[in-house]
């Protein structure tokens, strides 16, 4: 399964002494409508959504459409994911033994004035990987709670360990769509996600 996520807007980087938890939940949040209809338009991913429901109660009255099936076990998956009061739906988890490999396109101003502001690509590529993944705790979510969409957040990874294998491209952005000026975190982002992708072990990989 292959399918790719878009972001475009501020991509501050992070670090140790600089954790952008407000801004990388609004960059996780960016996310949450473009999974969301993936789920929504996959069979495969209905099929698991229904299947997890099945797991997770047994009932005398089992839902008898698709749709309700699809809705219930969404919601299953929503509370054995519950975390920072949200109730998460991540793609790639554990128990499903899934690879998942990112070819990540960044596009980012490059004159020297905003790469000095800016930072290194490695710092925003860790910005980006934490925004992919469920928040652990409140702290992760700068204290912001679900929005009225938000129930569940539908997130790619569990854990960023998940992520089997990285490839980064980068190359100059002018500006963002519908701007006028361009801002020295600016960035365009176009994420190929392959799901149960074995990695080939070549120089080309990112090791950031």
């Amino acid at each position: 399964m292959e399918f790719r996520l878009l972001y475009e807007g501020e991509l501050p980087p992070s670090g140790n002494k600089n954790k952008r938890t407000c801004e990388k939940h609004e960059i996780r949040r960016s996310f949450h409508p473009q999974l969301r209809r993936l789920w929504s338009v996959d069979s495969n991913l209905r099929e698991l959504a229904a299947r997890r429901w099945v797991e997770s109660v047994k009932s005398n009255f089992p839902p008898t459409t698709e749709p309700e099936r699809f809705d219930l076990g969404v919601k299953a998956m929503g509370e054995k994911w519950s975390r920072a009061e949200f109730k998460c739906v991540p793609l790639v988890t554990p128990d499903m033994g899934l690879r998942c490999g990112l070819d990540i396109l960044l596009l980012r101003p490059e004159e020297d004035r905003f790469i000095f502001k800016a930072g290194d690509v490695d710092g925003q590529i860790k910005t980006l990987f934490d925004a992919l993944r469920i928040p652990q705790n409140k702290g992760e979510t700068g204290g912001i709670g679900p929005q009225a969409d938000e129930c569940p957040l539908f997130c790619l990874l569990e854990d960023d360990t998940l992520i089997s294998e990285v490839k980064v491209s980068t190359d100059r952005l002018l500006l963002l769509p519908g701007q006028r000026d361009v801002r020295p975190n600016d960035a365009l982002v176009v994420i190929h996600v392959m799901l149960n992708h074995r990695p080939h072990r070549t120089f080309d990989n990112y090791c950031g």
